[in-house]
């Protein structure tokens, strides 16, 4: 599930929505990545080529919580997939964090919502 046709309709409109929120990136955690990672059975190696980055670049950036561009991120809402993706985002303030996630998810499981009644 590498190319976009693979995606679904929710997942696009969420990579949109992400590009637009993290324009300067953001860190990841660490932590919830690689449990994400070793779950999937991938390797971190693995998970820097998706995300168009070299294995030691990969890891100093998530071991300095240096920024991750919005190239990069939207890289890794296509692997993940936009929930998992966003569980590993650091955002600054938690008042952020609740405002991407309604951007992002909200108003599409709203409109869901609405629709299986």
């Amino acid at each position: 599930m590498d190319s976009k046709q693979n995606i679904s309709l929710s997942e696009t409109s969420s990579i949109s929505n992400v590009e637009q929120i993290v324009a300067d990136g953001y860190p990841l955690n660490k932590r919830s990545l690689k449990a994400w990672i070793y779950t999937n059975n991938f390797s971190q190696a693995y998970v820097a080529r998706k995300l168009g980055l070299e294995p030691e670049e990969f890891k100093r950036k998530l071991a300095k919580r240096e920024k991750f561009n919005s190239d990069e991120i939207r890289r890794l809402v296509e692997l993940m997939k936009a929930e998992a993706a966003f569980n590993v985002l650091c955002f600054p303030t938690k008042r952020m964090r609740k405002r991407v996630w309604w951007q992002v998810f909200g108003k599409y499981r709203e409109k869901k919502e609405k629709d299986n009644e």
